[in-house]
């Protein structure tokens, strides 16, 4: 008997530190597995286009007419510097925290949408489809070629943002 309980002991010790251990990126506060979007009635305009150079070429992104877009667009021209995160994103750090006034609680990113983190206050650039995440507030999404300019971005890449009607 005392032979059987030392040996599921040491079983379960085992399958308890091997769960332990993990190279996986930690998820984002409030992500899950939820499949479904989130209502966000915003809708893109023509007035509100901004560009990214990235490796010296420019990628146009459409944004969406919402209090955090708007609040971005008043903070450009910026230089950011971008970071891989969780092989699906590239996020960098805004001088100044964006309003989510109005924002749903969180939203679905796709491959191509640029998108506000709360949380965390960090801008995105995605380059694979991501989960559900509360806190996610999409402000754009990049036009045709974004999302393979942003995918061949190399670590602590500089991008360039500003809005259309600015010179180089």
């Amino acid at each position: 008997m005392k032979g059987k309980l030392f040996g599921i002991g040491v079983t379960v010790a085992v399958l308890i530190a091997s769960a332990c251990g993990s190279d996986a990126p930690e998820p984002r506060e409030g992500t899950n597995t939820v499949t479904e979007k989130e209502e966000n009635v915003v809708k893109p305009t023509e007035e509100m286009i901004i560009m990214a150079e990235i490796g010296g070429e420019e990628v146009e992104i459409t944004m969406y007419d919402n209090p955090t877009s708007s609040d971005f667009i008043d903070q450009l021209p910026l230089e950011l510097t971008f970071k891989d995160f969780g092989g699906f994103e590239k996020l960098s750090y805004p001088p100044k925290k964006l309003t989510t006034e109005g924002a749903p609680e969180g939203d679905t990113p796709s491959a191509g949408d640029f998108a506000y983190y709360a949380p965390w206050g960090d801008v995105t650039l995605y380059y694979k489809d991501e989960s559900y995440a509360k806190g996610v507030v999409l402000m754009g999404r990049m036009e045709d070629g974004g999302i393979e300019k942003v995918a061949g971005m190399g670590e602590d890449e500089v991008v360039r943002l500003r809005n259309l009607e600015e010179p180089l």
